[in-house]
């Protein structure tokens, strides 16, 4: 099996970082870019240092038969052993046994007592954020990866590196050894490119309690479960959607049959399946066939169900996951012959309080924005380059793809707002980063005629809990992690001071000469360039300066 560039890397990655001693480490791989084959090629690369058997942990039978599967293509001659309800596993004789956590790690279960951990080098979680639950806390204590001093290798890989409950993976993984987002992938042309539209319904699930972090699931149901807004989203389809393999996302079994009942009534192919139903096996592979337009589904096919053709996926219920989000919406990115992108119907209901995951909020965009059927990375492109030429303009508050000038427009462009974050722990002026976190321009000096780039630097926080600090100036490359925000913006400030002490001034919001009352040869400037345009009476030289600068500076 060959590998893509980035598998070959992430599988270095992983071996570099265990030579230097990391044990515990996560692996995050955005859906579809083959996360599966780059684990299953690590039995072979880490050989010489990891010579004992291999225990692949799933919580789901998909999940389970696909890493069994590509596990046995990418090692013909090991024996691959399954561990899950009714199949036993010998591990006496594998080389690499794949798990079901269900039957592995249930209460006081048997079946860990034919397990030699001593015999066990190497611990693969797939789908990484479920790590924290009993059930797998179990595994990993009885087969010894989580001690100091191991020399075992824990592995958690993931999509979504983040749990529905917010608590950091830290508290298991000590190293993301490697990371390949959405975004880079699409860029890189191994996922299809992702467009959006959002089909505004009059349902009001303002009312439905949150349960266990997410809405309500028996509350929800009986709420979006109506004629009118099946209606609706059949219509909004059949728009956008239709003569696409479609994968569709219900509340609830009642849900996913009424829904499915409303696309047969428009004349369009449909069967609805869940977890239990005795026809589920031969729905999918209908489906997979091109026999079933589209798939109504619930709780079946969000993990492990790699169908590349599926290229519209119809969200028609809310969720508060963002887990649960990037899965269902994963399911259309995989390539596929004369598949050119992929479709997201995203339906909105009156939420009220709610804070539900759109699709803009997977590349950090506004949550309430629409994106009127442009491209994801589009967006987030035109976006990013409209922060860069107004850096104080709160783009949280963007509604519309197509209305983005004209909100840019409506801004008075000379109120400098910057976050809490930025107030609370810096002097500088960083701004909130589209993608997440606090990003900076450092300025090129004036006096510099040697030709250097302006830097940039750019605060995050990863999976992990930590803080990492990244960025460039005078064309050099700077790297950090720190454990607290407050940290973070500490080095990243003095990381300016040393490397470009001559930019302070320039990007201190406290600096003196910038407080001074705007001069006259600045207002003649700034009604040259901003025709038209009212400008506040106690505008300073600071904010002067800026929007010239800003307006004549590439010249």
């Amino acid at each position: 099996m060959e590998l893509r560039p980035y598998q070959d890397e992430a599988i270095e990655a992983v071996c570099a970082a265990y030579g230097q001693g990391w044990r515990q480490q996560l692996l995050s791989m955005a859906t579809g870019s083959g996360k599966t084959v780059v684990f299953s090629h690590l039995y072979e690369r880490l050989k010489s240092h990891l010579n004992g058997k291999m225990l692949i942990l799933a919580h789901r039978e998909e999940l389970i038969d696909q890493a069994i599967s590509t596990m046995q293509t990418s090692n013909p001659s090991l024996r691959i052993d399954k561990e899950m309800a009714g199949y036993i596993a010998d591990p006496s004789t594998a080389d690499v046994i794949v798990a079901g956590v269900a039957t592995l790690g249930r209460k006081n279960t048997s079946r860990l007592e034919k397990f030699n951990p001593s015999d066990f080098s190497t611990v693969i979680v797939d789908e990484a954020h479920h790590t924290l639950a009993e059930s797998y806390m179990r595994i990993l204590e009885a087969f010894h990866v989580l001690e100091d001093g191991t020399n075992k290798l824990l592995l958690g890989v993931t999509a979504t590196p983040s749990r529905a409950d917010g608590k950091p993976l830290g508290e298991i993984y000590k190293k993301i050894s490697y990371s390949y987002s959405l975004r880079q992938a699409i860029q890189d042309k191994w996922l299809v490119p992702v467009r959006g539209y959002r089909v505004i319904t009059q349902t009001d699930i303002s009312g439905v309690k949150v349960s266990g972090g997410d809405l309500d699931k028996i509350e929800l149901e009986s709420t979006i479960n109506t004629p009118e807004r099946n209606k609706a989203i059949v219509k909004a389809w059949l728009t956008f959607g239709g003569q696409r393999s479609t994968i569709a996302f219900a509340a609830g079994i009642e849900h996913a049959r009424a829904l499915s009942e409303a696309f047969i009534e428009a004349g369009v192919s449909s069967s609805a399946v869940w977890g239990s139903d005795d026809a589920r096996t031969q729905k999918i592979y209908d489906f997979r066939e091109g026999k079933i337009s589209v798939l109504v589904n619930c709780n079946v096919l969000t993990e492990g169900v790699d169908i590349p053709s599926i290229s519209c996926v119809l969200l028609a219920r809310p969720t508060k996951s963002g887990v649960l989000f990037t899965q269902m919406c994963g399911r259309a990115i995989r390539l596929s012959p004369g598949k050119e992108d992929c479709i997201i119907l995203d339906v909105s209901d009156i939420c009220g309080s709610h804070s539900l995951c759109t699709l803009p909020m997977l590349m950090g965009m506004p949550a309430n924005l629409d994106l009127q059927g442009h491209g994801l990375l589009e967006a987030v492109t035109l976006i990013e380059e409209m922060q860069e030429e107004n850096t104080d303009i709160d783009f949280t508050k963007l509604k519309s793809f197509e209305g983005i000038k004209q909100f840019i427009e409506q801004v008075n462009l000379f109120e400098v707002r910057f976050p809490k974050e930025v107030t609370e722990n810096s002097e500088f002026r960083w701004m909130r980063a589209i993608d997440g976190g606090f990003v900076m321009k450092i300025p090129r000096p004036k006096m510099d005629s040697t030709g250097t780039k302006p830097g940039r630097v750019r605060i995050y926080e990863n999976v992990l809990g930590e803080w990492e600090i990244e960025g460039f100036m005078k064309d050099k490359l700077f790297h950090g992690v720190r454990k607290s925000i407050e940290e973070a913006f500490a080095a990243a400030d003095q990381q300016i001071r040393q490397r470009s002490p001559e930019s302070v001034c320039l990007v201190n919001r406290a600096a003196a000469w910038m407080a001074k009352p705007v001069t006259p040869a600045q207002l003649k400037m700034l009604n040259r360039l901003y025709k038209g345009k009212i400008f506040p009476e106690d505008l300073n030289q600071g904010q002067a300066s800026y929007w010239i600068d800003k307006k004549i500076g590439g010249k």
